[in-house]
């Protein structure tokens, strides 16, 4: 079984896909309910509970991504990231910086942004200075633990968010990236 998904047919013809990781998450809870029940039902309740929590973070990624295609506004995007790469790293930092998405709601924005034909060191900028800094995070860090450290850490988010993307400039001119989304994904 060379594909990545398994294939099966429900009952009115359409084919349905199972990817490997939803299998792999199911045998593994199954395995904790038979050796460690008192472990699945707790790491049932924290899934449960950090699916709710980001729930709408998710909902909003997709809602947006799909405006975008549906409505021709991903070219209009496509096009605020044409001109020089290395511009384009820089504003995708910020951007990700002030963008309020966690690790998992970027998902699909990232998906639709290199559907859109973004660049890939610019989206990968994105990807990694999102889910470090954005406004809430910004304030809860300042309330914690002071103005200096909730600007060194949106410095750091920025940093390292160029510092991927140019790394994945340089990775991409020795041929690594060349399909950064599957075939199935468009």
């Amino acid at each position: 079984m060379s594909d990545i998904s398994l294939h099966l047919k429900n009952a009115a013809g359409w084919g349905r896909r199972i990817e490997r990781a939803w299998i792999a998450a199911l045998v593994i809870f199954l395995g904790l309910v038979v050796f460690a029940p008192e472990q699945a039902s707790t790491s049932f309740n924290f899934v449960a509970e950090s699916l709710t929590g980001m729930a709408a973070f998710l909902a909003a990624a997709i809602v947006i991504a799909a405006y975008a295609r549906a409505s021709g506004a991903d070219n209009l995007i496509a096009r605020a990231f044409e001109g020089r790469l290395s511009t384009m790293i820089l504003v995708a930092a910020i951007f990700g910086g002030l963008s309020p998405f966690c690790s998992c709601g970027v998902i699909p924005l990232i998906a639709a942004l290199l559907a859109m034909g973004v660049p890939v060191p610019a989206v990968m900028a994105f990807w990694l200075a999102s889910p470090l800094m954005d406004p809430t995070m910004f304030f809860l860090t300042m309330g914690t633990l002071g103005l200096d450290f909730a600007v060194a850490k949106t410095v750091a988010a920025l940093v390292i968010g160029m510092m991927a993307g140019f790394a994945t400039s340089a990775l991409m001119a020795r041929g690594a990236f060349v399909m950064p989304l599957r075939e199935d994904v468009s």
